[in-house]
């Protein structure tokens, strides 16, 4: 008995489990134990009085314990005799010594990377693409919340594909800022471009299809599109701006054509007529996410949706947008303009996975943008920005970081600083975050060529605070390049 107390005590001492009630910790011990056989099938376990006083708790509180496991079939209990081990089938135990280590870590390493995905909202200094919140016109959006809630009709759910009203202002939007000519029933409201272009997937794409990624890009394109079992091939920046060779199996290809995730680029008006041409001789689709191209260098260009309505009778593309960096990341709403033969079973798909979307933050929205504090908004923004960039790249150029690059196409929320060939980006931005700075390494953007860089974002710093942020940075680079350098 002394062996089995000491292997259902250990969670009770370590506190591993203490947010459970008592006995639900000796249930879920016993779990664990019975499942990974460490307890084996017929084995007699101690009374309820005996285990206990062992332990030091109460009797209900093992009777409890005991109760449960024999409803859960763990364990048997004899009239007489006392409570045994249940005898499971030997397939649904998971012996210590059948259980590889790898196969754990695997598991574990990918949950860790989303987990570094989901963080990335944890107010860490230089993060890339955050907004400037402290410059948000609370006061307006406010006013857009009171008259979005006086109707009660919004009290109902909203129809499938989003708010009537939001869809409306997102056409008028894009016709405008974007040069593309769509209707409010093409348009469908969704979380973020995440969610679009995982609904798009499930849509369009089988196992064994493939699927074209630019190269830089955003790395959740890749963990989204993987999840359908296609086969994903990168196709570099410099590939995009020909006719793709070899590519007329590939199903979809996803891309930022008006400003590239994460060096900022635009493709040339050529190069998006080649691929639109693509894309109508192979019969494939192209999904545009027009990222954070509100806050480009120049004119806004026009989308590449836009262009090709203006070509083919038959639409080829789709386009994903959010408001996450343009309004706020927790509004968590973006849209998805589909091509109308597109239109029904993408919203059969969309009713299964979530049935829509809350609709009062949809019906503000769609006032602030039809009021026009949106594109006021954004005017702000993109001037707010630019004189950040220029604050950042005057405190880089006067930093021992003065040598590094800047490879990206100007603009934005964020810049990129190239580092030397032999250098250990994702080991530095690791060392980075533990003290307080969100840089994030530009190789794990391009896995083509893994170019060594620092994407470094500004736009959610003050420019007052942007000297010292980057001299601490400097600092921060220095000292670790010393230490792994020796």
């Amino acid at each position: 008995m002394r062996s089995l107390v000491d292997l259902i005590r250990s969670p009770l001492l370590s506190g591993q489990t203490r947010n459970l009630p008592r006995y639900r910790e000796l249930v879920h011990r016993f779990q664990q134990a019975i499942l990974s056989g460490q307890l084996n099938a017929g084995e007699q376990l101690p009374s309820t009085r005996e285990l206990a006083e062992e332990l030091g708790v109460s009797r209900n509180t093992i009777k409890n314990a005991y109760e449960l496991l024999h409803a859960e079939g763990y364990i048997d209990t004899r009239k007489g005799s006392g409570s045994y081990v249940a005898n499971l089938p030997e397939h649904l135990l998971q012996k210590t010594d059948r259980l590889p280590l790898a196969k754990n870590t695997l598991n574990v390493t990918h949950l860790s990377r989303r987990a570094d995905k989901v963080s990335a909202n944890s107010g860490l200094k230089l993060q890339p693409a955050m907004a400037a919140l402290d410059q948000f016109p609370m006061q307006a959006w406010k006013r857009c919340v009171n008259v979005a809630q006086a109707s009660r009709g919004l009290l109902q759910s909203a129809p499938l594909a989003g708010d009537e009203l939001l869809r409306e202002a997102i056409v008028k939007h894009l016709l405008i800022r974007r040069g593309v000519q769509a209707d409010s029933s093409q348009v469908v409201i969704t979380s973020g471009s995440q969610e679009a272009l995982y609904l798009v997937s499930r849509l369009l794409l089988k196992a064994g299809d493939e699927v074209l990624v630019e190269a830089p890009g955003y790395q959740g394109t890749y963990d989204v599109v993987a999840q359908t079992g296609a086969c994903i091939q990168s196709i570099s920046w410099q590939a995009l701006q020909q006719q793709p060779e070899n590519t007329s199996n590939a199903r979809l290809l996803c891309l930022t054509p008006s400003r590239n995730f994460p060096l900022g680029h635009t493709l040339s008006l050529s190069s998006r007529l080649t691929l639109l041409a693509w894309a109508e001789q192979h019969q494939s689709w192209i999904l545009e996410d027009d990222f954070d191209c509100e806050f480009a260098t120049g004119p806004v260009v026009s989308a590449l949706l836009g262009l090709s309505q203006n070509q083919y009778a038959r639409q080829r593309v789709i386009y994903t947008g959010t408001f996450s960096r343009t309004v706020f990341p927790a509004l968590r709403l973006g849209y998805v303009v589909l091509p109308k033969e597109l239109v029904e079973p993408f919203l059969i798909l969309r009713n299964r996975v979530d049935g829509g979307l809350s609709r009062l933050p949809q019906h503000t929205l769609a006032h602030f943008m039809f009021s026009g504090e949106y594109s006021r908004h954004l005017k702000k923004m993109r001037q707010l920005y630019q004189r950040r960039r220029a604050a950042m790249e005057k405190a880089l150029a006067a930093s021992d970081l003065a040598d590094w690059r800047i490879i990206d196409a100007g603009g934005g929320m964020y810049l990129v600083l190239a580092m030397p060939e032999t250098s250990d980006d994702v080991g530095l931005c690791q060392s980075l975050a533990q003290q307080g700075f969100g840089v994030r390494p530009l190789s794990v953007y391009d896995p083509l060529t893994r170019q060594p860089g620092l994407v470094l974002g500004f736009s959610a710093e003050p420019e007052v605070k942007l000297a010292s942020l980057v001299m601490e940075l400097a600092a921060l680079i220095g000292a670790y390049q010393t230490v792994h350098t020796q």
